[in-house]
This record gives C-alpha cells, structure tokens and sequence, in this order.
C-alpha cells in the first residue's frame, strides 16, 4: 500500500466564512444570453484553465478539500482523514483509502488521459470503497438502495440501485442528501467547461449533444439537487482554492441560477450578472414528501423542518392541513428565510392505528410550495421496516416515545433463536442501531420493546454477497526500464468475491501483462479462482508512459488503479571493472586499487594465462572457498540504488557459491544484509550470469560482498547507480516476499527463486496433503501436477496456484 504524508492546512475562521467572488468582469461575455448560447459562452470563459496533473491533484486537496480540524473532507463516508492517510490501490473495506474520485466517470469520454483527467472541479479525494461501488454509474435516486457495511463507526454515504427517478430504470448511485448539490453544480460545470465535446461522450445522463447536454431525465434531476441543496460554505471555498490552481472557476456555484438560466424556469430569459435575483423558496422543494415516520397511538410524533429562501420580500405564511396535523409557528420573516434559514415544527397525533396524510402550505407575497406530509401511528412501540439491508447486515429504525434518557430492549433471531449479542439495550433516544455479522441470503426477525410496549415482529432477509472486484500489491505501482528493454515485474493480487464470470484485465501500450511471465499481452483473461497476475513495461523508447489497469466481470468494473513508466539510460555512477588492479596470485588478506576504489579482500588478480576469464578487458577477481570478499574501503557519497554484478564460477567448480549483499553506514562498522545470491555451476563454468540487486539506501554507504558457502567465484564488471533511481516496483520486489514465485506454465506448476538459502518449499493440494517438499534453488522448479488448485509455502509467505491442463 502506498502511503502519503500530507500537510493540510486547515482555514481559519475568520478566512473561511468570506463569500469569495470571481474577479470583476470575468463573466461580461456571458450577460445577455440564455438557453445554448450562455452555455456556449460559459464554455468560452471557463474551459482554458491550468492542467495541475493527476498526481498534482493531491497538492490541490490540501488546500481544497480540507475541513477546520485539518482533515481531509470525504463526500463518500464520514471518515476525516488524518495528515497520513493511505492512497488507494489497495482496499477491502469502507475507511481503508483514499481515492482521487472521477465525480463524472472517465469511461464517459473514452478514458483517455485530456485536461478533464485531472480537472480538480470533478475529482473529488473519497473513500476507496465507496468509490469502487459507485464505479461509473450515473448519478440518480434509488430508494431502497443497497448500502455498504459500515466499518466500526465509519459509515459510507450514498448507495446503489435501480432507480426510482422518473425517467430512468437502470442502475444508478445516490449519494449523500448533503451533498447532491455539489455533485449538481460539478456536472453543470462540466456541461460548461467541455461543452465543445461533451456531445461526443455516451452515457446513461448524457444527450449525446452539446445542448442540452444531459438527458431530459437528468437534467431534471440535477436542478432537483441545485435546488434542494444550496450552495454551502465548503463549495465556495473550494471554488476559490481551486481556481487557484487552475485559473477557472465553477460558474455554478458563483452563480448557481444560471442553471435556470440555462436549462430550468428561466431558459429563454437573458441572464446579467448584477440583475437583482429572483425570489425562490429554495427548500423544501415544491412538490417533495417528507416521511415523519412512525409514532405510537396516543403519542405526538414531531418533525423540524429547515425553510430557506433567496430574495423573498414578503415574510412566509405557514400553514398545514390534513387530520392528526399541526405546525409552528404560523409565520417566518422574509430576512430569516434568507439569511440564516426558517426552522417549523411539525407535529401528528392520531388516537387509533392510522396513516396520517397531510399537506404543508409555505406562501411569500405570490411564491407557493406545497409540500406532502405523511406519518404512521401503529399500536405498541413504533417500529419500522429495516433499512440499509445488506449481506451482513441491517439497520432497524424506531422512533422513541419515551424520556430521552430511557432504554428499549431489541432483540433479533434466526429461527426462532436469539442471535449472539442479542437481547441488547439501546438507548431509546438514538432511534436506529445497525445489525452486524450476519450471514447472507438468511431471514431474521426482531423485536423491539420498553418496560411498558413491545412492538411487532419484522422479518428481514439479507442480501446476497455483492461482488467485488480490486487489486492488491505492493508499494507503488511505477516501473522502470532501459530503453528498447522491458522492465521488471510486478505481482498483483486479485481480490475477486462472488464473481463467477472470468475476469478480462487490459492495459495500454507498451504496458504488458502476463499469468506465467513468459506470454506477454496487453490483455489476460483469468479466472475467479485464479488470485495473481504479472505486469511489467515493455520495450520501448525513451520516455515517460501511463495507463490505468481495467477489470471487468459480472459487469463489476475496477479501472482505479493508476500505472506510471519511465524508460531512460540508467546513470551508473560507479563502475569496478578491476582494469587498474595489479596482478596478485594469493588468497591472502590484501589492498587492492581498483577503477573505481580501494577494496580490502581475499580474492586474486590476475592480467593474463589460462586463470584470468575476465568478462570483459583483463582482468578479474577470483576469489576463494568458504569465505571470499570484496569490501569497499571508501564511501560512495549519493547511496545505493540498483547493484549489478557479473559472476561465474572458476574453472570446473562444482559447489554453488553463495553470497550476501551488505551495506555499511558507519564507514564499514557495522553492516546490513542487503540481499543474496547463488553463483551455480554450468557445466565448464566459461558463461558469465548478470546479478541484479535492489539496494535502495541513501546516504554515504560501503559495499561488502561476503561469501556463506561454496566454490572459488570470479567476479567483474561491478556497477551501482545512485539512490533514487529505484522504480516503485524494484523498492516493492526488494521484499522478501518476492524472492520466490510459483504459478502455472503450459500445464506444469513452476517454482521460480533467486536462490535464497536454506528457504524449504512445501506444495500442498486443497485437502492439506503435501504433494512436493523441496530446498528452493536458483531459477525455476517444475513440477508436474493434476489439473485443481494448490498452495505453494516458503517461511511465513504462500501462494496460491491453479493449474489448467
């Protein structure tokens, strides 16, 4: 997992309640137009802006999207991020990391990487989780939707479902009431920004033109959101932080009526920047219903009510019919509708078991809202249908007719039987406890009672598992290579739950992936059971190369993991090829002055004969059995990032050689191992193998090769690049995890190592029983197996296998 430190500085007072304005005259070219035109001329203003970059944006959020306490603000869940927050790749539950959110999906323009990739106005820092279930799903309304589980007391926001909004039917995300309109306002912008091309990008919300833009359906409900969602504090702030990057602003939230203007009820009259505002009850909305929800008969149930308006001239008159309602007061004042905001006090009462309908009535001079009240008053303790209903979960709901400080007794069963942890006292005042650690598809019924009342029983049935599809892997997902050669290899795990469908997995050019790291293709197919897959850069020129990992199966798609490639000549700063050693034909303790600096060792020089083998020039070092050296005696000042080496044993040696890579800090005082190899016979030992280790330590450092075991080894042609130009990848393979492989080639499992001694290799089918045990040895394994899966365990690590035939 990646993990990023950032400093958020957080607002203060005094600069976060200012109403930031766009500069004088910025919009003068759009005054006098409405309808396609002032979208049109928007566009004009506020599509050339500054590219910040993807990887810009996260500089951005902490300037954007930060809260008064410091923490990043999530619109996906209700964590607030602290300074050191995890960046996603990697996730499995709601509050795990943190994801640059693409609010209007990528897959909508084609996914290639244009200035809209990292417009910081519709990429939003949320929960990785969460953003994995929305994915590119249009934004709508889904009663009843599905809910993540929460994650101890991080609770997602929004969920996923069919649609309940006239005019769509299909699969849809709603997120947080607080925030749908901030979401309205950015897909405004977006129709604004990029109205020269949006009517060439597809998707369920889209027209398929520049104007209108958005389907009939969605522009409906975006004005829905604008309306009922007013511009907050945190919008405007983050219009200033942003245009302070890029050089544009959001003209919605400037001036959230040129969404009427544009599209609503005022399309078809000229828009002026300064024209006095028109008058609008701005919530409740005209029309909505606002559920009270339940009561006992007997017992008043209330509800407040927020009013807000703009420019309302005359004060508001309330009033509200329908049997078993009442509300107060009776009058709000224009000014307090429009500063600050109404509050009305709603109150049912019915003496019997009824559903209670009524109607809310706000005037303002010629201004009417309607809007529809409903209650229930059931006998016993009022208790609702659960809600939030997961695989795992559920949510019961109640409303408390009892002192606030009084205890309900819930209890909740599975065939009769209570369920561990249940019976449970909850206080009657919180009106919903959520039900965890359940098991899908299973009914269960609950209760809830007081001292005094019990209600009814309820039946709920969990849901089915939803799948899931992601990545996991190690550090940072960036590669290097020389050019017209490919990189090293990443291994990247799949987590794929209740998927039964393969899974395709692609990637851009020259991007490559791989299941057995000897086919190579921009496009795998692998199956659910299948946990791994390999990724490497191909060959190619020099320069800088991106694409984003996509996976698809049972119509789940991940495209969220971001892949970074840089191929350029490795700067080599330091180069031992032992040309300037004289000839020395003992294996005593000695100086030598080599090309690049005095070593202390054992190891022999010679210039010429039959004894030299150098792999290139003249000369190289041979050294003896059992305990050869070769110790740098000064310090190499930019630190270690990659060690290459050549080696091969000497003459007709039949003993593997083996050797630790060591580092020292202290001017050769003390040292750390660093990595490991194994030189191995070949036969007449005349073939020189290249050994690569990723060093990756800064500072002034020593380099000691020290031999464990085995034959007289002949070394040259030393060289190590400076610290830093270690890729993401080759940080990640240093790990001891990666020192062996085991996967599936034409048929055969292959157990791949770097030769790591003394490593035991235990392969075991799914019943437990072992099927090979063996040392690990340099290069690869093969073992011929039945066709199923199995589970390859080297020390603490596994892995797991399934072969095909």
């Amino acid at each position: 997992m990646i993990k990023k430190l950032f400093t958020f500085a957080a607002c203060s007072a005094a600069v976060c309640g200012m109403q930031a304005e766009a500069p004088a005259g910025y919009y003068a070219s759009c005054e006098g137009k409405t309808g396609k035109a002032l979208l049109q001329a928007l566009c004009d203003v506020v599509g050339p802006h500054t590219n910040v970059g993807y990887d810009g944006l996260w500089e951005v959020y902490e300037k954007s999207d930060v809260r008064d306490n410091g923490t990043l603000w999530d619109m996906y869940s209700t964590k607030e991020w602290p300074r050191n927050f995890k960046q996603c790749g990697n996730y499995k539950l709601v509050g795990d990391c943190v994801n640059r959110e693409h609010s209007f999906p990528k897959s909508w323009w084609g996914g290639g990487k244009k200035v809209q990739y990292s417009d910081a106005y519709h990429l939003y820092p949320t929960d990785g989780k969460v953003n994995g279930q929305r994915s590119n799903l249009p934004f709508g309304e889904c009663e009843g939707g599905k809910v993540l589980a929460s994650n101890g007391n991080v609770r997602p926001l929004g969920r996923a479902g069919t649609s309940t909004f006239p005019g769509y039917s299909g699969t849809v995300f709603e997120p947080d009431d607080m925030y749908k309109g901030d979401f309205a306002r950015t897909y405004f912008y977006m129709a604004a920004a990029y109205n020269d091309e949006i009517g060439n990008w597809d998707s369920p919300m889209l027209a398929g033109n520049n104007y209108p833009a958005y389907t009939t359906w969605a522009v409906d409900l975006l004005l829905k959101w604008t309306r009922q969602d007013p511009v907050s504090q945190k919008e405007t702030d983050r219009n200033e932080a942003v245009s302070g990057f890029q050089h544009n602003r959001n003209p919605f939230i400037d001036h959230p009526e040129l969404a009427e203007y544009i599209w609503g009820n005022k399309k078809g009259v000229a828009w002026y920047e300064n024209a006095s505002m028109d008058a609008i009850i701005n919530v409740p909305v005209d029309g909505s219903v606002i559920d009270m929800g339940l009561t006992s008969v007997g017992m008043p149930r209330t509800a407040e009510i927020e009013v807000k308006g703009t420019a309302l001239i005359s004060d508001m008159t309330v009033a509200v019919y329908g049997d078993g309602f009442s509300v107060s007061p009776a009058k709000l004042s224009a000014n307090a509708v429009n500063t600050d905001g109404g509050k009305l006090t709603v109150t049912y009462s019915s003496y019997t078991a009824a559903y209670g309908a009524g109607t809310l009535v706000l005037k303002s001079g010629e201004l009417t809202t309607t809007v529809t009240l409903m209650c229930q008053a059931v006998d016993g303790l009022p208790v609702g249908e659960a809600r939030n209903i997961t695989d795992s979960s559920f949510t019961v709901t109640w409303s408390n007719i009892d002192a606030p400080t009084a205890k309900y007794t819930l209890d909740v069963r599975r065939q009769g039987v209570s369920i561990a942890g249940y019976p449970l006292q909850v206080n009657a005042s919180a009106e919903s406890h959520e039900v965890t650690g359940l098991e899908p598809l299973t009914e269960y019924t609950y209760t809830l009672s007081s001292p005094t009342l019990t209600s009814g029983e309820y039946k709920v049935k969990t849901l089915a598992p939803e799948p899931e599809l992601s990545f996991l892997y190690d550090g940072e997902l960036s590669f290097s290579a020389l050019p017209g050669e490919p990189s090293e290899t990443a291994e990247i795990l799949v987590y794929a739950d209740n998927i039964e469908g393969n899974i395709i997995i692609a990637v851009d050019a020259p991007f490559e992936l791989s299941t057995d790291k000897q086919s190579w293709s921009r496009e795998i197919e692998i199956l659910p059971e299948e946990e791994r897959f390999y990724m490497r850069l191909g060959a190619a020129p020099e320069g800088e190369y991106e694409t984003t990992i996509t996976a698809m199966a049972d119509n789940v798609l991940n495209d969220d993991v971001e892949v970074t490639g840089t191929v350029a000549s490795t700067r080599v700063d330091f180069l031992e090829d032992f040309e300037a050693a004289k000839s020395l034909s003992n294996y005593e303790d000695k100086t030598v002055t080599g090309t690049a600096c005095e070593w202390a060792t054992n190891a022999i020089f010679e210039r010429s004969g039959d004894n030299a083998y150098p792999h290139s020039g003249a000369v190289a070092a041979r050294t003896p059995k059992n305990g050869g050296y070769l110790e740098m005696l000064s310090d190499k000042t930019t630190g270690i990032g990659t060690l290459s080496l050549y080696a091969r044993l000497w003459r007709a040696e039949t003993t593997l050689s083996e050797w630790d890579v060591m580092v020292s800090s202290d001017a050769g005082q003390t040292w750390e191992t660093v990595g490991h190899f194994a030189v191995e016979p070949n036969g007449t030992n005349t073939d020189y193998n290249e050994y690569t280790i990723a060093v990756n330590r800064s500072g002034a450092l020593r380099m000691k090769l020290s031999q464990t075991a085995g034959g007289r080894t002949m070394f040259d042609d030393i060289s190590m690049t400076n610290h830093g130009a270690l890729s993401g990848v080759s940080a990640a393979n240093a790990a001891d995890y990666h020192a062996w492989d085991a996967f599936c080639r034409d048929g055969q499992l292959v157990i791949e190592s770097d030769g790591t001694p003394d490593s035991i290799c235990n392969v075991y089918n799914l019943e437990g029983i072992p099927v090979f045990t063996g040392k690990l040895r340099q290069g690869e394994t093969l073992l011929s197996l039945p066709a199923g899966l199995y589970i390859a365990v080297v020390g603490d690590f596994s892995r797991r296998i399934l072969i095909r035939k």
